[in-house]
């Protein structure tokens, strides 16, 4: 099913316009996912959230994701997030971080954000809403609580300005009944307020010390029933806190992220556990392992009484349609994934993500991402990280991959894969070309090897030792490397290398894309650059392009003169070899930026683009007249 939709996005793609054009996303979906919420009045709405501050919403109970566009996003730390139930488009959002803590509030389903005068620099941990009236509201900082009655439009403190074991503030919860009976949990056991905040009581008795307490619940139709999730297991108290009783998790469960009841049946506790996902059906009395994901927050649908919501920083997001007896993953179009490469070979797409042992790798796409499967096969460590991923151009199953020290080979499209002849730690650029040519980057120089990686031959660039940042190839006109002392061109193959002249006024090369006929655009830290004697010597760029960091330029494989290049995250293009340019419809990105272009000879009108943390996304254009 996913499959067929996505096909039918790319069919219609063509029907829109040059100028207007908007950046899709392809994959490979999934990643770590910090907070899912369910709108209440609005059927099928639900939203999600990353600790790195990237949100997404469905409209359509998980099926698919859009991406939201929100000001603290990959700046910082989203701890909180929560829906008003009684406004339609109105949520809330709390952020740690330099320079975007707070709390941030849409009031239009998340098109637009207001960071609240009140709370402006306080770094947010934690978010409560009062059921019985939505303007209530709770905010756990570092420094203590705050709360508002009109929605966020003034706040004030509740919490001793000089108490420090009340900070910082990572769970509250209100009393359903009492706006007044207020509960938080911190980094040294829970605290408890019946007075609206003129007076805290330390309520531990019963608890291990310096409980880190993560999560509290008060269930709705018993009042006096709270639990809490913590770092020495799942607590209950049946007197409002007073005394806690630890629960019979199992021992492995020890750190416990989340505690949530179900609403339509508040004997059916679930605890998000580091062990995986434990359900109890009679209070915590006994458990069950129901997943192995790691959950962090769980979400129940108030309009399918068996469907609930989780998200994961393993699994991403997921769906249970059973009252969470399984789950089943929901990622189409949520990704938040660290990529670092992304490498293409006609149809045939690979990208390669860091730090997700059980979940991310290599993956690889034979219909240039319409769908996605991971490549990380037999001989991959599973903790390699991949930083470095090349695909040999006339052969889409040979690809090459490597981390910082270890250089990889599969033939198999990633199937399997066998450590290349070993040349070193400090691996700084990989590029594949025809026949079975690589290059590779080291600390100490380049190297190439003609036989697939069985063996090197050093390659003398400058007259010392340099290290290679970026090698760039275009084809037939030629491959290009940028080291720390400047640019140097060679042929296709890679063969010879011939210095380039000094780039103006000291900028530094990021991209160097090379046309037949001795034209060549330079992508720098100052501006776009052109050269039409072989990059002997170099023009500034000015018609279309701003003077500022050019971060990406390539040249289209197979139309003559037609070139794209990105400045300030928007990507231009160029019909007449990098003179004059246009920006191309800049819609879908969200304020994010492409870390590499690339353009398969057999899709020529499109144009795929790596989002370090949203994926692969692609844009088309209308061709030239």
């Amino acid at each position: 099913m996913r499959k067929i939709a996505v096909l039918c996005i790319l069919a219609c793609a063509s029907c829109v316009s040059a100028q207007s054009s908007e950046w899709q996303a392809s994959g490979p979906y999934g990643g770590a996912a910090e907070i899912v919420r369910v709108s209440p009045q609005e059927r099928g709405t639900v939203v999600a959230a990353t600790r790195n501050a990237l949100l997404f919403v469905s409209r359509n109970s998980g099926n698919s994701w859009s991406h939201l566009a929100f000001p603290g996003q990959l700046q910082g730390v989203l701890h909180a997030l929560e829906i008003d139930a009684t406004r339609v488009g109105t949520w809330y959002a709390g952020m740690e971080g330099d320079q975007t803590a707070g709390v941030y509030r849409t009031m239009d389903g998340g098109a637009s954000w207001t960071r609240l005068e009140g709370m402006r620099g306080k770094n947010i941990w934690a978010l409560a809403i009062w059921e019985s009236d939505a303007r209530v509201i709770a905010a756990g900082t570092d420094e203590g609580i705050y709360l508002t009655t009109d929605r966020g439009d003034s706040w004030r403190r509740i919490s001793p300005q000089g108490n420090t074991e009340l900070n910082p503030v990572v769970s509250l919860a209100f009393h359903p009944a009492d706006r007044n009976t207020l509960y938080a949990g911190t980094l040294r056991l829970p605290w408890r307020t019946q007075d609206g905040g003129g007076t805290w009581k330390s309520i531990h008795t019963g608890m291990l010390d310096d409980s880190d307490v993560f999560s509290i619940r008060v269930n709705a139709k018993q009042p006096d029933v709270v639990f809490a999730g913590a770092c020495g297991g799942v607590y209950r108290s049946v007197d409002q806190g007073g005394l806690w009783a630890r629960l019979p998790t199992p021992r492995d469960s020890f750190r416990v992220y989340n505690v949530a009841l179900d609403p339509r049946q508040t004997t059916t506790v679930f605890a998000a556990t580091s062990a995986g996902l434990l359900k109890s059906s009679n209070e915590g009395a006994i458990w069950r392992r129901v997943s192995n994901h790691a959950i962090k927050s769980i979400a129940f649908d108030p309009a399918e009484t068996s469907r609930i919501y989780f998200a994961s920083t393993d699994g991403g997001l997921l769906v249970s349609r059973d009252g969470g007896e399984t789950l089943a993953a929901i990622n189409v179009g949520f990704s938040n994934r660290n990529l670092t490469r992304m490498s293409g070979a006609r149809r045939a797409l690979y990208a390669a993500s860091i730090y997700e042992p059980e979940s991310g790798g290599v993956f690889r796409s034979i219909d240039l991402g319409v769908t996605w499967a991971r490549a990380q096969g037999t001989g991959m460590p599973k903790e390699e990280n991949i930083r470095h991923l090349a695909a040999s151009p006339d052969n889409a199953k040979s690809v090459f991959a490597a981390g910082t020290s270890r250089l990889y080979r599969s033939v198999d499209g990633g199937q399997s894969w066998n450590a290349a002849t070993a040349l070193g730690p400090d691996i700084s650029a990989l590029l594949a070309l025809p026949g079975g040519v690589v290059l590779l980057g080291l600390e100490s120089g380049l190297f190439r090897s003609a036989d697939g990686g069985k063996s090197w031959t050093p390659l003398r660039l400058s007259t010392g030792s340099d290290r290679v940042n970026v090698l760039q190839s275009s084809g037939v006109a030629g491959t290009t490397a940028i080291t720390a002392s400047g640019v140097f061109l060679s042929d296709a193959k890679g063969t010879y290398w011939t210095p380039c002249g000094p780039l103006p006024d000291g900028a530094l090369a990021y991209g160097l894309a090379l046309e037949s006929g001795a034209v060549a655009l330079a992508g720098t830290s100052h501006a776009l650059f052109r050269s039409t004697d072989g990059c002997k010597s170099w023009s500034p760029v000015q018609g279309g392009l701003e003077w500022g960091t050019v971060s990406i330029v390539l040249f289209h494989p197979s139309r003559p003169g037609e070139a794209f290049a990105v400045q300030n995250g928007k990507t231009f293009r160029s019909i007449d070899s990098g003179m004059t340019w246009k920006p191309l419809g800049d819609h879908g990105r969200n304020g994010l930026y492409p870390s590499s272009l690339w353009i398969s000879p057999d899709a020529p009108e499109r144009l795929l683009g790596l989002f370090p943390r949203r994926g692969v996304m692609w844009s088309m254009w209308e061709p030239r007249p």
